[in-house]
């Protein structure tokens, strides 16, 4: 009976450690897929174009998003200020991922469990940027949180 016991809790611990490492992967690939849809903002830049974004005139500073991958180009502001007033991925409703057709989006398909948020910061110079890319996420009633932060230059 023991024998049948430990096996029962090894497989339940085991079943366990994998649905959280699998978690563990789509957050950290979520957060680096925001990192880089900033990235494609700046690396798009074309001042003839009227629809890009130019992250680095100051006017993003200190501002927290939320963006899909497929339109680089949309910045939807959440600011500090904003009716949501959400400072965390995990407060901000707005930050909400759903999975549709296998992409995670903002908008329409099932809801998931993950959260996304990116903020824009100064950088030590004008030409630089801090972007943060959060992703919170609920595993067993806990919420979780992991960060990603690179720095970007305005070398264009």
């Amino acid at each position: 009976m023991i024998g049948v016991l430990a096996t029962v809790t090894l497989l339940l611990a085991t079943f366990n450690y994998a649905q959280q490492s699998e978690q563990e992967i789509v957050v950290v690939n979520l957060a680096r897929e925001g990192i880089e849809i900033v990235r494609a903002m700046r690396n798009s830049e074309d001042p003839n174009k009227a629809s890009d974004v130019n992250i680095f005139d100051n006017s993003y500073d200190n501002q927290k998003f939320h963006l899909d991958s497929d339109d680089a180009n949309t910045v939807v502001s959440m600011a500090l200020n904003s009716a949501t007033g959400a400072n965390t991925a995990s407060a901000c409703s707005q930050c909400q991922l759903y999975l549709n057709d296998g992409k995670y989006t903002h908008t329409a398909g099932q809801a998931t469990n993950f959260k996304r948020m990116i903020t824009i910061e100064p950088g030590d110079s004008s030409k630089e940027k801090k972007i943060i890319s959060e992703v919170s996420w609920t595993f067993k009633g806990q919420t979780h949180s992991y960060t990603l932060e690179t720095y970007l230059t305005d070398w264009q």
